[in-house]
């Protein structure tokens, strides 16, 4: 989406200096980590994701406020996406040194658009910006320790094969639920693993959006990349929602938003990467992150 638009924009110049080998965040229960970023001189407070590649999401006041400005011809684009709030937006990127945690500022992609991404913070930065070999998450806890492999050293998300799909799989501390498209879902019902629940809830991936999903059931033991499906949901379309639920309340997605949901129609339409988002159903059981950025890997270590 954002991430996807912004790694189009921009390419980064390698720095010369050594990365430092470890940063360790708190990850307090109920609350997301956070840290700052400096840029321009501007300190801002940001919230740090794991779901999306090196970049840095800003809402527009506190880049407004930073004076930054866009790369000149290619850097200013509108994106058209569900997740955002009416549907599209206009994106603005460009390259500049980031100061994470007041660290030395080390190039990342900056993006920000003239909807807010977040709500509680003024932007959000993946844990790959950090000029580190390893960001740890910790917090009092502990557990076994699960390896997921993630697709390359600068990449944010795991592959997994199910049924013949493959599903791009992504860690998001935000979301309740694991959410997933319409074909991992699709996938992961073939192989028995889930099941169609019947019931309707909301997904907000940022402020003021409100996707429908229905809960999904998943079979005793099922798991994914040896991770738990506590509280799994997929994407679904406004029609489908009411039809499963005439009191729904309504979402923001209009029709043009349904390749990626689970419905049946007449036509069937071309549909995107099949993911999933690894929710807080399964996270909240963690204490402890790990990017492993030489091993290209999370290490989890959780209660499960």
């Amino acid at each position: 989406m954002i991430r996807a638009a912004a790694l189009a924009l921009l390419i980064a110049t390698p720095l010369a200096a050594k990365p430092v080998p470890l940063v360790t965040l708190d990850w307090p229960r109920d609350a997301q980590p956070r840290t700052t970023a400096t840029i321009k001189g501007k300190t801002l407070p940001v919230r740090v994701a794991l779901g999306f590649d090196n970049a840095l999401l800003l809402n527009l006041g506190p880049a407004q406020a930073a004076n930054l400005k866009a790369f000149p011809i290619i850097g200013k684009q509108t994106v058209r996406n569900p997740l955002i709030p009416g549907g599209e937006a206009v994106a603005r990127g460009n390259m500049y040194g980031v100061g994470l945690a007041g660290a030395r500022p080390q190039n990342v992609p900056t993006v920000w658009i003239d909807k807010a991404i977040a709500a509680d913070a003024d932007g959000i930065v993946s844990a790959l910006s950090f000029d580190a070999e390893r960001v740890v998450l910790q917090r009092a806890g502990n557990g076994t320790v699960t390896t997921l492999n993630r697709k390359g050293r600068g990449e944010a998300a795991v592959e997994a094969n199910v049924a013949g799909t493959e599903l791009s799989v992504a860690l998001d501390l935000v979301s309740p639920e694991t959410v997933m498209s319409a074909t991992a879902a699709d996938a992961l019902v073939r192989a028995g693993v889930l099941k169609r629940g019947g019931q309707v809830g909301a997904w907000t991936p940022f402020p003021n959006v409100r996707l429908p999903f229905e809960r999904l059931v998943p079979a005793p033991g099922a798991r994914l990349l040896g991770l738990p499906l506590s509280r799994p949901a997929a994407r679904i379309s406004e029609a489908r929602a009411k039809e499963l639920d005439a009191a729904a309340r309504a979402g923001t997605s209009t029709a043009q938003d349904d390749a990626d949901t689970l419905t049946v129609t007449a036509t069937k339409r071309r549909r995107g990467t099949a993911w999933v988002l690894i929710g807080r159903d399964v996270l909240d059981r963690c204490s402890r992150i790990e990017l492993d950025r030489p091993g290209k890997r999370w290490l989890l270590t959780c209660d499960f």
